[in-house]
């Protein structure tokens, strides 16, 4: 039989301790002795004693037992709904779609407490093969294994154990290149403005001439501007759900800004408002609804394949998202500051603009130099 014993602290107070064996445990078939202390009664030591001899199996049973098995499929819906909560819809789209397509097909079947960092580190690797995002795709996978362990279904996350490769950063010269000098600007702008497609033509200036992202012209409202003040008012852009196209406000206060826009653009504005009185959306479908963002890549690639049909020099391609650029490229030729650049193009960080900053600079030596080669000829 157990027998309560009475000891005292360093302090002089008295408290009361007892050792008991309580039985097999049933499933390493070893004796079960357990000692407690420091109880300030010997009343309280009895209730204890008698609780853990009437619960002791109970909670070996919760100790052992295997919990339920939840595959990784099954824990990243139950995060999914926290998530969503959580962030933009844009975002939450964005999310899913790397789920979908690349994290659930590799740890979607497997039970989520036999995940382990090699099979992690494997899938890592394949990835870093594949994809230039490796590493983010990783990081969304890891954010289901740390739900995982706050609902207590798992003790680690093996994401953060792996070695994540590095890729070795390529000079990419289209990337570098993405944007038009002035003549290259004025050679497409030509292009489009004698061409049938105004809309298209009205799209580009617009995006040239203040810096605005696509997703931001695509959201733009006849109301955003201020014809008489010559400014224009960015506050929300186009993104993407589940179900389609939707306008939302900015993923950062940076964004939101009002800028000047110069008269020629203002007057090339006012014209195409007088062909599109019914609808408030500057750039719209044939419906009246959004715009397409696939729409304007066809836009440009038409007016680029038309421009390279009569030159022997054909003009080089940029995205939709270098005319951003181009925009930047010509402020600090116009003797721009950094920051006036960035608060214009509404950059929340100052390091975007400086990257644009470094590349427009090593554009500007590189052309230099072979003016300079081509004049000089020995």
């Amino acid at each position: 039989m157990p027998t309560i014993k009475e000891y005292n602290l360093k302090n002089g107070e008295k408290r009361y301790k007892f050792q008991t064996y309580l039985g097999i445990n049933p499933y390493t078939k070893e004796k079960v002795f357990t000692t407690k202390r420091g109880f300030k009664t010997k009343r309280e030591a009895n209730l204890e004693l008698s609780r853990l001899k009437l619960n002791w199996l109970d909670d070996l049973k919760a100790k052992y037992e295997e919990k339920e098995v939840k595959t990784f499929k099954q824990v990243y819906e139950s995060w999914l709904e926290e998530y969503a909560a959580t962030v933009k819809e844009s975002t939450l789209y964005k999310a899913e779609q790397l789920f979908n397509h690349h994290i659930l097909p590799a740890f979607g079947n497997k039970n989520i407490a036999e995940i382990t960092p090699i099979i992690v580190q494997e899938q890592m690797n394949i990835w870093h093969k594949k994809y230039v995002r490796a590493s983010m795709i990783m990081n969304y996978a890891g954010m289901v294994f740390n739900y995982a362990i706050r609902i207590g279904l798992i003790q680690s996350n093996p994401t953060k154990v792996i070695r994540k490769p590095t890729r070795q950063k390529q000079v990419k010269e289209d990337k570098d290149l993405n944007f038009y000098d002035k003549n290259e600007l004025k050679i497409l702008m030509n292009e489009l403005e004698q061409g049938a497609n105004f809309r298209a033509f009205v799209f580009f200036r617009l995006l040239a001439f203040t810096g605005m992202r696509k997703g931001e012209a695509l959201a733009l409202k006849w109301s955003d501007i201020d014809f008489q003040n010559k400014t224009l008012n960015i506050n929300k852009a186009v993104s993407r759900k589940a179900t389609g196209l939707y306008i939302q406000t900015p993923k950062t206060p940076a964004s939101i800004r009002r800028i000047s826009v110069d008269d020629k653009t203002l007057s090339i504005l006012k014209t195409f408002k007088e062909q599109e009185p019914t609808n408030d959306l500057i750039f719209h479908s044939e419906k009246g609804d959004i715009l397409s963002p696939a729409k304007t890549r066809k836009w440009l690639v038409t007016v680029q394949n038309n421009i390279n049909k009569s030159r022997k020099e054909p003009l080089k391609r940029i995205s939709t998202h270098g005319f951003r650029h181009t925009h930047a490229s010509l402020l600090f030729e116009a003797g721009a500051t950094i920051k006036d650049v960035q608060a214009r193009l509404g950059h929340s960080d100052i390091q975007t603009t400086m990257d644009i900053y470094t590349h427009v600079s090593k554009y500007a030596k590189e052309k230099l130099a072979k003016q300079f080669n081509d004049y000089v000829d020995f």
